[in-house]
């Protein structure tokens, strides 16, 4: 996919933040997190954030959960990290 210019938004002060509105068309839903990312040349660049493993995962059974997780011996969403293992790309 291609880039595309969704349009020009103006920064709004809300409290003691700002805000910017996302339009629909950018494809993310009520409740969906994004990541903000700082770039050198004072650019911002807004990221979707990835799901969990079993988001990204195919759609599977409770069963067939049910035996990932004994295969593996854990349940990955039931870990912390413990160190740098969430940095994004």
């Amino acid at each position: 996919m291609k880039n595309q210019v969704l349009g020009t938004y103006t920064v709004r002060q809300t409290g003691n933040a700002n805000s910017v509105t996302i339009p629909a068309s950018a494809g993310l839903r009520k409740g969906d997190n994004v990541v903000l990312i700082l770039k050198p040349d004072g650019n911002l660049e807004i990221k979707k954030e990835r799901r969990n493993f079993w988001d990204e995962a195919p759609v599977m059974s409770a069963q067939e959960k049910k035996m990932q997780i004994e295969d593996l011996g854990y349940d990955p969403l039931e870990q912390t990290p413990k160190g740098r293992e969430r940095i994004e790309e």
